[in-house]
């Protein structure tokens, strides 16, 4: 297991929203879908996100620019997984409106491309 700190970046900009830790059995790579599935929440719908990049924090024991013998080894300091906010199809009906509302007022949010049909909490159609 990696553990990795979800960062999830705020509608239409870089700046972060919020975080959560996880423990993962790999790093997400950009690209990849991610759903948060809360305990206020019943399953499946929760907050979904795209991964945009990774930012790999690393320490290294060397000052120079070159190795010693016997080489020293570096280790990782956290694995940051910035993710933009998206719509997905079973995002929470909360979750939707909110991106639903940015989108009306411009902003763009992206949508997971999935081959599902999307359902509301509530039982209408989005």
């Amino acid at each position: 297991m990696t553990r990795v700190v979800i960062v999830v970046r705020e509608v239409g900009r870089l700046k972060p929203d919020y975080s959560l830790e996880f423990d993962l059995p790999e790093v997400p790579q950009p690209g990849s879908y991610i759903s948060i599935q809360r305990p206020d929440q019943p399953e499946p719908y929760g907050e979904d996100l795209i991964v945009q990049q990774v930012w790999w924090r690393l320490k290294h024991p060397e000052i120079g620019g070159f190795g010693s013998e016997p080489p020293k080894v570096g280790a990782t300091t956290e694995i940051l997984v910035e993710c933009a906010q998206a719509i997905g199809p079973y995002s929470t009906d909360r979750w939707r409106d909110t991106l639903t509302g940015k989108r009306a007022n411009g902003i763009e949010v992206p949508e997971l491309e999935v081959a599902r049909v999307s359902i509301r909490q509530d039982g209408k159609s989005p």
